[in-house]
């Protein structure tokens, strides 16, 4: 499998936002699907302030992609739901933590309300195997 992350030159550089424009994967044998993951850690506690909130989603996501037998690399979308679209910063701070020069494809929107009241983000994934 080769995963290739694209950087057209006639649109605009998403780098600075922590994202690829596109991924380009080749000989793939599995996708991996992952389902939103909150700020709910190992014991279904929802830890408290938003960047802790984003580290544990990504956090949940690298367990999930790791018991399947794939890393961080293997992510090639993630799609992020904030309560306050006023948190990208924060976020694409900690995306980068994660995931290094191994951007994924990217979506951010803002949403008005999460499963639970005191969720104030949520991140699905997909990633190759």
């Amino acid at each position: 499998m080769q995963i290739e992350r694209l950087k057209p030159t006639n649109v605009w550089d998403s780098t600075p936002y922590k994202f690829s424009q596109a991924i380009r994967v080749r000989q793939c044998q599995d996708l991996l699907f992952i389902a939103g993951q909150t700020g709910m850690d190992d014991k279904g506690q929802i830890v408290q302030g938003l960047e802790a909130q984003i580290r544990q989603c990504f956090e949940n996501i690298r367990r999930v992609v790791n018991g399947a037998g794939g890393s961080m690399a293997n992510v090639i979308k993630i799609t992020g739901y904030l309560r306050d679209v006023g948190a990208l910063e924060t976020y694409t701070k900690i995306v980068a933590e994660f995931f290094g020069d191994n951007l994924p494809a990217a979506t951010v929107v803002q949403v008005t309300a999460l499963a639970l009241e005191p969720l104030l983000v949520e991140v699905d994934a997909v990633a190759v195997l």
